[in-house]
């Protein structure tokens, strides 16, 4: 009996040593900052096709004098080719056309059938205001998202979300004739809202516009400033805006927008603005929701600046109207740079893309109420702001800090400390530098894809994919983590092969072919616009192959039926996928 008991007890034990062991194991792939990159291909490889060009556009800021969208300078960024989006099915001319923005103020409709650009609002025209930082910094800045109300094809509203300058011009409202088809008068600017300490540099503006006809391809009609939200810094300004797809009139969650904001740089800066993420008196950092009808719900909130409601009664409130001090737009927080956003309309779920600081960038599902714990985290990891330690996780300080004991975070208005949650998924500064917008796949021309999230990296060019219910699975655990595997690329393009020839490229390689041969001016000794460590000569890419310097700035669109499209700032084109093909060798 002894024997039979101490055999159970060592097998209990061994039992438990492997709990540990295989959770030890789980937490040093996602907490653990790896020495190389990580991620390679499994297999898979999308074909890549040209798809429109962009009219050139150059960024003109000078805070001296109003900006000029012309040719003047160098030809950095050939256009900046920022977001793709398709009108509501039932618009009259949805099936034709797409709404293109060139970040560097310019909103286009694309006729599909034509390839052809028609410029429908020039902000950085009508905007004496409008602010567009350098190629080489404030890369948030311009014009930034677009979305459509969910009845616009009955009242032609849409949002738009642009950034500013304060002080360029006496006065913020549109220049007087310049978009032929805006009414005068009627636009007022509002009081911008400030975050709570440091001073004001920049402010995005989400613009209400309603189309009287949303059947051609001019801008008829009115304009209406929504809300005007200030930043310290050029960097992480307001980056998207989104209607949840599956509301239906008179539901609690229809006609509510939702908006993501970026910090302004303020958690990684040590000092008073540190905290303003995991500030809820702050609207930085966070992802808020609000609804520009405010005669939709009239038992709710009104805005501080009259311009719109916020969900603030019945069951869908917002977390924090209740919350003393807490600003009631609030829907989750915690974030450094929530620059775009995506609503599957499958699994009703809500997902943002994190730009990271020094060493992760995530894959978050959103949540309401949830905290995603920027600035004291960052990836799976705790992050540490100020001090010698400035800028590093834990597992990059030397020697290693172990993660604290308690997982919380203290949170001013809320009485207890908070677990923040942590990305589905999140890969490292080894294998990219900015994580660009993705999309759980749900189209056609790819159907190997369905359910993939696809995704890119801005600077690298990278391709990505997730399994969309291994990433949903993790539910915000920081021992979970979806794996991410890289899509290869056969570019079938001027300067690629057809698809049955079978070889791969580099998006980093395609771009700055393009590029070349659009005559652009990288800066000296690289073969792109923008700067990157981690493309720098001498630096290489995880198969081996040098990069040759600067940013591919690539990003992912979605359209109307679920296809996914590459945005390319550098050489301003757009890319379509359009299948999946064997791996070329």
């Amino acid at each position: 009996m002894r024997r039979l008991i101490l055999i159970a007890l060592a097998g209990m034990i061994v039992v438990a040593c492997a709990d540990r062991w295989m959770q030890a194991i789980a937490q040093s792939g996602g907490t653990q900052y790896p020495s190389a990159a990580r991620i390679t291909g499994d297999g898979t490889a999308v074909m890549v096709e040209d798809y429109a060009v962009l009219p050139q556009s150059r960024w003109s800021f000078d805070e001296r004098n109003p900006p000029r969208n012309d040719f003047e300078g160098l030809p950095y960024q050939l256009a900046r080719a920022n977001v793709l989006a398709s009108e509501p099915r039932d618009a009259p001319r949805s099936s034709a056309r797409f709404f293109v923005i060139d970040q560097n103020g310019n909103l286009y409709i694309l006729d599909k059938s034509r390839r052809e650009f028609i410029e429908y609002v020039a902000f950085s025209k009508v905007f004496p205001n409008f602010a567009n930082a350098s190629p080489n910094g404030g890369f948030g800045t311009g014009l930034g998202s677009i979305t459509f109300d969910p009845a616009y094809a009955k009242n032609g509203k849409f949002y738009t979300v642009h950034t500013e300058k304060p002080g360029m011009s006496a006065s913020g409202t549109p220049r007087n004739g310049v978009l032929r088809g805006l009414r005068p008068g009627g636009f007022a600017t509002t009081s911008p809202i400030n975050p709570p300490a440091g001073e004001v540099g920049f402010e995005s503006v989400v613009v209400e516009w309603t189309d009287t006809n949303t059947g051609n391809a001019v801008f008829e009609g009115t304009a209406r400033e929504i809300l005007r939200l200030g930043f310290s810094f050029v960097f992480h300004p307001v980056g998207d805006l989104l209607f949840n797809p599956l509301a239906r009139p008179g539901e609690a969650d229809y006609g509510n927008l939702y908006i993501s904001v970026g910090d302004g740089t303020a958690g990684e800066r040590p000092g008073i603005t540190h905290t303003i993420p995991q500030r809820l008196d702050a609207l930085q950092g966070k992802i808020l929701r609000i609804t520009p009808d405010v005669t939709l719900r009239p038992q709710d909130l009104l805005s501080s600046n009259g311009r719109y409601r916020i969900p603030s009664t019945g069951t869908n409130a917002n977390p924090f109207v209740s919350t003393n001090g807490a600003r009631p737009e609030v829907y989750a927080y915690g974030f450094r740079n929530p620059h775009r956003m995506t609503w599957d309309a499958v699994t009703n779920t809500l997902v943002a893309v994190e730009i990271g600081a020094g060493s992760w960038e995530e894959v978050n599902v959103i949540v309401k109420g949830g905290n995603y714990g920027w600035a004291e985290r960052e990836g799976h990891e705790q992050v540490f702001v100020g001090g010698p330690n400035n800028g590093r996780t834990g597992s990059r300080v030397e020697p290693p800090v172990a993660f604290p004991a308690a997982d919380t975070v203290i949170v001013e208005g809320i009485d207890r400390p908070l677990t923040p949650l942590y990305p589905a998924a999140a890969f490292s500064h080894r294998d990219g530098v900015a994580i660009g917008p993705g999309f759980l796949y749900r189209g056609k021309l790819m159907p190997q894809m369905l359910g993939k999230y696809l995704f890119s990296d801005i600077v690298t060019g990278r391709l990505f994919y997730c399994d969309g219910p291994e990433m949903l699975a993790t539910k915000g655990a920081r021992d979970k983590s979806a794996a991410i595997h890289e899509l290869q690329v056969v570019y079938k393009g001027p300067f690629g092969t057809p698809a049955e020839s079978g070889v791969k490229r580099r998006m980093f390689d395609i771009v700055a072919e393009a590029y070349s041969r659009r005559q652009g001016f990288p800066i000296p000794n690289n073969v792109l616009p923008g700067m990157s460590a981690l493309t720098n000569a001498g630096q290489f890419d995880p198969y081996g192959a040098a990069y040759g310097g600067g940013r591919a700035d690539v990003r992912l669109s979605m359209d109307g039926d679920g296809e996914i499209y590459l945005m390319s700032k550098s050489d301003g084109m757009i890319r379509k996928l359009t299948a999946v093909v064997t791996t070329p060798r």
